[in-house]
Formats: structure tokens, C-alpha cells, sequence
């Protein structure tokens, strides 16, 4: 194959957008030392993105030689638009995802039970929005098993869902994309995060109404060849437990680690109309402090399996407690180190989602349908 042929032009693009996604923005001369294309290349190159409408210059800084300063390149935030869904237990938030991975939030619907009624809604409101802006994905956040390939939704516990066609149901004229909500959170993590720039192992555990894992491995999401890894939320932590999952297991690290394990041991009435606003009520309670304690510990004891089976340089937590303080993750570390292998916590990193005033996962949402946008560049 011939090093200026049509693919390996095609190659070079994708990886020269890939490159400015990661690590925007960039000067031309960082693009070559980090691709290895040669400068010439990059110039070319970069010209027919700009012309094509995917990046832009936005000005420049410091100098590469005597009298010249370099121009800085940037993804072009407006140039793809997607409309991106946070799938919950109780409640959807949706927003707007822009080129450059951002996210602007848009509203929030109780989501229906019914996964038909779900997607005459999220269509609904792609019709509404497409009348102000050209949507070119769709990009939902699930919290369960997705099939990629075929978009469709194998197993959502907590919402009842299973074998659910996405397509099929959502009927839209724009590509659809889909993906477990604790990937889409690791994802968001791998692009936004300046301390996984050189991380190639790590987990995202999303704690809401259940329990997700987001893998990577290698430097890339691991979702299994049939699309179930990182489902850790179901690996059983008591054999002898009379307390039967959703998934039909028993004993999952879910039932003990997930919100609605703390409301119910909290045992005492707490404002809201669901999981989500009874657990931030709860958060607020003096008297809460031992049942939170406690449910620090059973996440750890999960983290433990985690880290003594895969090994990863970070730990991150996400979903509902974020904001739990450093008291709280500090018995998540120590309860960790003390239990999982020794050689295994030595450079081992455990810290809540960098994303507070915005779901990791709606942000994965957004970022997924930016890799789908690049892996179409011709």
C-alpha cells in the first residue's frame, strides 16, 4: 500500500483529529511530534480539515523559531451537534453535546417505565430541538448492558428493560449510538482528565440506583465480546445472602452498595419522590453519618475485588457521591489498602468523577458521538 494512498490519507485525518480531541488545542508542529507525520503532512492535512469545516485556528502562542509564534488548533464546537440522553432509574437528563466533547444541559423528564414510551419522548424532544439546530447523532447513556453494534439495550436491571431495540423504537433519520452509562463515564474521564493522560489501566464505579463499572484497559474501553464486561455491580460479595437482584443473583455487591441499600438501613422517612432526592436528604442527616459509614465500607469491599483482579492505577467514583466528602472516601482508601494485595494498591489512586455539575456519563454520551463523527472523516 502506497504511504499517499487514499486510506492511509483518510488514517492520518482521523488521527490527526483524534489527536486534537484529546489534547486540544495544538500548534502544528505538536501534531507532528505527536503523531510522527511528517510537518509538511500535518500542513496539508489540517488545511482540508479547516476547509472542511471540522477545526479551526484560534490564535497563537510562544515561539517554535527566531520571529514566529505558533498558531494554535482547535475541533470546531459548533461544526457536529448531538443530542445526548442520561437514561436514570427515576429521572432523564438530556442536553446538547458540541464537537469539542462539552455539554450544554437542556432539561430532565421522570422516565417512563414503558421502553416504548421512552423513546416516543426522547423522539419527541429531537423533534423539538432539530427545528433550532442541525442534530447530527442521537447518544444515549444506559444504565445497563447496550449491544453497540446493533444498538440495542440487552439488559437494563433496574428499569425492567431487555432486548429493547433502539432503533426500531426511536425511528429517527440521524444515527443512533448507545452505551453503558460507567463506560460513557470512563470515556468522558479518558478525554477530560489530566491524570489519565498517560493511565492505561482504570475503573469508573457510577453508585446510583445500581452499581455500574466502566473498564479500561490499555488505554481503551473494555466492553467484552458479547458487551457485558464491567458489570461488577453483579458480582456476588455474600454466597449466603437471602436477598435476591434484579439481575436474578444473589448476594450482588449492588444490593449492599448501591443508594437505596443506604435509605433502606437508614430506616426512617426522608423527603423526595425518589432514590435520587431521598439519598440527598439522607446526606444532610446528623444522624446519617453511621449508615454512611458502613456503606463506604461495602463500596470498598467491592473496590477490593476490583483492584486485586485488574490491577488499575485509578479508582474513580461517580453517581451520587461525589459530594460525600473527603471523610467519606477516606474510609473507601484505608478499608482498600488494608484489604486488597499489597503490590496491587502501591501506585493505586482512588478519587471521586473530576465532573460535579454535570453527569460523567451524559458527558460520555457526548464524547461517543464525537468518535463516531471522526471514524466518518473521509
Amino acid at each position: 500500500m502506497k504511504y499517499n494512498s487514499p486510506r492511509i490519507k483518510i488514517l492520518n485525518k482521523k488521527t490527526i483529529l483524534k489527536v486534537i480531541h484529546e489534547n486540544h488545542p495544538l500548534s502544528r508542529s505538536d501534531i507532528s511530534e505527536i503523531t510522527g507525520l511528517t510537518p509538511s503532512s500535518v500542513t496539508r492535512l489540517t488545511k482540508e480539515l479547516i476547509d472542511e469545516g471540522y477545526i479551526r485556528e484560534i490564535g497563537t502562542m510562544g515561539k517554535n523559531s527566531p520571529g514566529r509564534r505558533r498558531v494554535l488548533l482547535d475541533l470546531k464546537k459548533e461544526a457536529f451537534l448531538s443530542l445526548v440522553f442520561d437514561i436514570g432509574v427515576n429521572i432523564t437528563t438530556y442536553g446538547i453535546g458540541f464537537f469539542d466533547g462539552e455539554v450544554e444541559l437542556r432539561g430532565t423528564f421522570n422516565t417512563p417505565k414503558n421502553p416504548e414510551e421512552f423513546f416516543k419522548t426522547a423522539r419527541e424532544i429531537y423533534e423539538r430541538i432539530s427545528r433550532e439546530h442541525s442534530i447530527t447523532r442521537i447518544s444515549f447513556s444506559v444504565p445497563g448492558m447496550v449491544d453497540l453494534e446493533e444498538k440495542k439495550i440487552l439488559l437494563a436491571p433496574n428499569l425492567g428493560w431487555e432486548n429493547v431495540n433502539i432503533e426500531d423504537l426511536l425511528e429517527v433519520d440521524v444515527p443512533v449510538l448507545a452505551d453503558n452509562e460507567a463506560n460513557l463515564s470512563m470515556l468522558a474521564e479518558k478525554y477530560h482528565s489530566e491524570d489519565l493522560r498517560n493511565v492505561e489501566e482504570a475503573v469508573f464505579i457510577i453508585i446510583r440506583e445500581g452499581v455500574g463499572t466502566g473498564l479500561m484497559v490499555d488505554g481503551k474501553i473494555f466492553r467484552g465480546p458479547s458487551f457485558t464486561a464491567g458489570e461488577a455491580g453483579h458480582m456476588t460479595v455474600n454466597m449466603y445472602s437471602d436477598r435476591q437482584c434484579h439481575c436474578s443473583n444473589w448476594g450482588c455487591w449492588e444490593l449492599v452498595s448501591s443508594i437505596n441499600w443506604a435509605i433502606e438501613q437508614y430506616g426512617k422517612e426522608l423527603e423526595g419522590r425518589n432514590s435520587i432526592e431521598k439519598f440527598q436528604a439522607l446526606k444532610q442527616k446528623n444522624d446519617a453519618k453511621r449508615v454512611l459509614m458502613r456503606f463506604a465500607e461495602n463500596i470498598a469491599v467491592g473496590i477490593v475485588n476490583l483492584v486485586n483482579i485488574l490491577n488499575p492505577e485509578l479508582v474513580i467514583l461517580g453517581g451520587e457521591v461525589v459530594d460525600l466528602g473527603d471523610s467519606f472516601f477516606s474510609i473507601i482508601e484505608d478499608f482498600v489498602r488494608q484489604r486488597a494485595l499489597k503490590a496491587a494498591v502501591r501506585s493505586l489512586k482512588i478519587r471521586p468523577t473530576a465532573f460535579r455539575n454535570i453527569s460523567s456519563n451524559l458527558v460520555g454520551a457526548a464524547v461517543l458521538a464525537v468518535e463516531d463523527i471522526i471514524e466518518k472523516v473521509r
